[in-house]
């Protein structure tokens, strides 16, 4: 999966590490300093430059990227990246906002706004509504991992049932691209379609 993002503030960075095992990433910032020192402590593409140029953006060719994070500590350079980004067909653009007036904005143009207070705020709420399972989804705590994964090869054409003994774990919801299906034990899955794995990974 390709991501790209802009700006290697603390929400950046820490979004970025958290990701970097994973995933084909790319970071952009436009402090050399700040790029110095990732790139040095970090094994994933870092590149200095003005996230607004539009060579620059035309060179990271943000089409082909299933995610674009614009999360500068500039609200127009971030709507700028997320405009441009849409405009190139990027799968999915979150871009950070300051204040909730411009979600609707953003949303009617198909980028998807990031308030990192009303974030948090959630994060929160969920510890108070729903404690075991946040701690079922905290590593720190739980040996339980969810897992997203992409039906194809042997699993394609092989039921719910054949593929949680395949996987060796519980197939907890298929999404078919427009809605979430019953993960039933006859269900047959198809090429295209992910399914949520839950693991249990003993320490």
């Amino acid at each position: 999966m390709k991501v790209l993002i802009f700006g290697a503030g603390r929400v950046g960075t820490n979004l970025a590490k958290l990701l970097e095992k994973k995933h084909e990433l790319t970071v952009v910032d436009q402090s050399k300093e700040v790029c110095d020192r990732l790139a040095s402590e970090s094994d994933f593409n870092v590149i200095h430059g003005d996230t607004t140029d539009p060579a620059l953006l035309d060179d990271l060719k943000l089409g082909e990227a299933d995610f674009v994070f614009a999360v500068t500590g500039h609200e127009e350079a971030n709507f700028l990246v997320s405009l441009y980004a849409k405009h190139a067909n990027a799968k999915r653009v979150i871009c950070r906002a300051s204040e909730p007036k411009y979600s609707n904005l953003m949303k009617r143009l198909g980028v998807e706004p990031l308030l990192p207070e009303w974030t948090l705020a959630r994060e929160l709420a969920s510890m108070v509504m729903h404690p075991v399972i946040t701690l079922l989804l905290d590593p720190r705590f739980s040996q339980v991992e969810m897992v997203e994964k992409a039906v194809g090869g042997s699993l394609d054409g092989k039921t719910v049932a054949d593929a949680s003994e395949k996987e060796k774990a519980a197939i907890a919801a298929i999404y078919d691209g427009e809605q979430f299906q019953p993960a039933a034990p006859d269900f047959v899955l198809q090429k295209g379609m992910k399914i949520v794995i839950i693991k249990h990974n003993p320490k």
